[in-house]
């Protein structure tokens, strides 16, 4: 008997799921997450399993683990004293950046402070032409005396990123080894390892935030294994990247940026998932914790990515504000709205909610932990949505007063409303804010609405889902089995991959078919070295993409490639797809002008390991409400009777209309009047629109 174990670290609640691989049967959990040290609600959550699934939990065939360890060092900025190694001349590549303002009417306009102040960024003398070849050979004196300098200055961390060296990683590769015999004991990145991509900034600002990360990175890696091991969970840990796979934790340690996105990429995977099994081919991943809500497409179950990312935003959700972390992620919108958004009066007098959040220390002011701004989950128990006494499936009781104290005293006295109308503003604006965010993410991809289905979860999902998805015209929302931990369920079913690129500029016309298939088999050999030595290669997919651009264009578009495009057809099977893709972006393609090639791109990912663990009860048709409660509807601009089912006692068959109220032990769903509600063959819950 072997399980799989899926724990999720969030900004409020630190999340689990535990499958026994062989029933299929899940167990769930959730804690507070505890910011000082993250490994510790992990410990919480592995011995709260050792009761329930003891024999599972001594078994585990994987550990998948998301966390926000990384991106959390960048923001607070509590990484590594790091260091930074360049070529000659291009000492100041990220104070000087894109040379772009993401705002033209800020007039006092910042940007992020560069990871590694000025002194400790060294040039040494080399060059590389754009082509790979040496133009100034490696001063390795000026190296060594470079490391010297570093030393006394007290790095923890070195990066290195000359010129070039995508093409041609020689210079690089020496200057490690220079490093590995002087300071053996300060970790490097190369930026030849971590990005071989061209465009210096990006790959220079990547380089560094990985190395700016990689100590903390190894010492909680080597402490949650060893909290694992004492806990009862002897298993390989598996950590997700921000790509949507899994990776092994030596890959992890080495590459900590590749996982600066995971929990929240986790989620689409469970998403995707769901998406499925319930045949749906285009669907609005919404993801609504704590603190944050993410949202994702996901077209013929395969979920978008970008590499186009940025962290520790200036002006929070502003592009262009942040530092650019060029890797493969999961294509999210994010915007500041979770159940720990804090809602305020402005200075002109009106309602704003978030982006601010009382995370999880000290919470909502229901929470009965000390906070005492009015925050989205406070609405939500003053409309009676959530039960005080159920939350958490009891094991956390929701103080009411405090919640109505919070909303009365900050928010409806200044407004002179009344405590319900300000909890209904709070929970409206906080959807529209999501939905207004939503509309943009969507149309700039070229896709309607309308024709999606939303797929929520997360803590607070289920019980915004139905609003916002009026709000954004959606026709039927589906929430998942667990929907409150479908980001750790998301782990679970997430492929062991990795990913990687090559930088090949050129016209399209000057490629020919062998010179892509023979950097792609190389590509494939590298990312078969990142994965564990267990894995079943010849069970390995491979999915090619190419990025792409009319020649002259300054930005690119990646160009999805089957395998046959390296045949008899190309390059026109190649042009074919870059017109769908760039007519569905921009409404028109150019047949006049050339095609240029710039980076290459290779995902290799096994196949998933759980298929279904959230069938249905064999007949549902008779599942009755086993209460009712007061719960407002916006429809009736009042409180209204709502039916209260319990979500184990529903199975397929059952079909009700609202207003209902469905409660798990992880989360709670609301499906207000105007609502069709059924159960699909794996457990979902399908809510059907007026």
């Amino acid at each position: 008997m072997t399980g799989s174990l899926g724990s999720d670290i969030g900004g409020t609640f630190t999340d689990f799921a535990l499958v026994d691989d062989t029933t299929g049967d899940v167990r769930i959990h959730k804690c507070l997450t505890t910011p000082d040290d993250p490994s510790a609600a992990v410990t919480d959550g592995i011995r709260a399993f050792g009761e329930d699934m003891p024999e599972v939990l001594g078994n585990l065939a994987y550990h998948i683990h998301g966390t926000t360890l990384v991106i959390n060092a960048v923001i607070e900025r509590k990484g590594a004293k790091t260091g930074l190694i360049v070529t000659k001349g291009t000492r100041d590549v990220l104070e000087i950046g894109r040379e772009k303002r993401y705002d033209g009417y800020d007039l006092k306009i910042g940007f992020p402070d560069p990871l590694v102040p000025r002194p400790r960024r060294l040039e040494i003398d080399e060059r590389l032409h754009a082509g790979g070849d040496v133009v100034t050979p490696l001063d390795e004196a000026g190296v060594n005396a470079a490391v010297q300098s570093l030393r006394d200055q007290g790095v923890a961390s070195i990066a290195v990123c000359l010129l070039h060296a995508y093409r041609n990683s020689e210079h690089e590769r020496r200057v490690g080894e220079i490093i590995a015999k002087a300071v053996p004991d300060i970790p490097v990145s190369l930026s030849s390892d971590v990005l071989p991509e061209m465009k210096e900034y990006e790959r220079t600002s990547t380089t560094v935030v990985n190395a700016y990360a990689k100590p903390a990175a190894g010492q909680y890696l080597n402490k949650l294994s060893e909290r694992m091991i004492a806990a009862g969970a002897k298993s390989e840990l598996l950590l997700m990247l921000s790509s949507g796979g899994t990776t092994t934790a030596a890959t992890a340690r080495e590459f900590p940026v590749q996982i600066i996105e995971s929990g929240p990429a986790a989620g689409a995977l469970g998403a995707a998932h769901y998406a499925r099994l319930a045949g749906l081919d285009a669907v609005l991943s919404f993801d609504m914790g704590g603190t944050t809500a993410k949202m994702c497409l996901v077209n013929a179950g395969r979920v978008a990515k970008t590499t186009e990312f940025e962290v520790a935003h200036v002006h929070r959700f502003k592009r262009g504000s942040g530092i650019p972390v060029h890797i493969p992620v999961v294509d999210l919108m994010e915007i500041g709205a979770g159940g720990g958004s804090i809602a305020r009066v402005t200075e002109v007098g009106t309602l704003q909610v978030g982006p601010e959040s009382s995370g999880a220390q000290p919470g909502p002011a229901c929470y009965g932990a000390g906070g005492t701004e009015p925050t989205v989950s406070d609405a939500d128990l003053l409309l009676g949505y959530l039960d005080p006494d159920h939350f958490l499936g009891g094991g956390m009781a929701l103080d009411v007063d405090a919640a109505r104290a919070a909303i009365e005293n900050r928010l409806a006295g200044p407004l002179k409303l009344g405590s319900e109308e300000a909890a209904w503003g709070v929970h409206s604006i906080v959807n529209e804010n999501m939905a207004s965010a939503a509309k943009v993410y969507v149309t700039e991809r070229g896709e309607d609405p309308a024709r999606y289905t939303m797929v929520a979860f997360g803590g607070a999902g289920p019980v915004h889902a139905v609003d916002f998805a009026r709000r954004l015209g959606l026709k039927r929302v589906l929430i998942p089995p667990h929907a409150g931990v479908a980001s750790a369920l998301g782990m679970i079913v997430a492929p062991i991959s990795f990913d990687t690129v090559r930088t090949l500029p050129g016209r399209l016309s000057q490629k020919t078919a062998a010179d892509l298939q023979s950097l792609f088999d190389e590509m494939a050999a590298e990312c078969l070295s990142r994965m564990h030595a267990d894995i079943d290669t010849d069970a390995l997919s491979y999915d090619m993409s190419v990025d792409m651009r009319y020649v002259g264009q300054g930005y690119h578009v990646n160009i999805p490639i089957p395998d046959d495009a390296l045949g008899d057809s190309f390059p026109g099977s190649i042009t074919e797809a870059f017109g769908t893709v760039y007519t569905k972006l921009y409404g028109r393609v150019y047949d006049d002008l050339e095609l240029e090639v710039v980076n290459l791109r290779l995902s290799a990912s096994t196949p998933t390991r759980i298929g279904d663990f959230g069938k249905a009860a064999a007949d549902g048709a008779d599942a009755t409400p086993h209460r009712e409660r007061q719960a407002y509807c916006p429809q009736a601009d009042g409180y209204v009777p709502h039916a209260i089912y319990r979500r184990d006692t529903l199975g397929v068959g059952f079909n009700a209309k609202g207003p209902m109220i469905i409660e798990e032990d992880e989360s709670t769903t609301i499906a207000g009047t105007g609502c069709t509600v059924s159960v699909d063959g794996h457990g979902s819950l399908v809510i059907d629109l007026e």
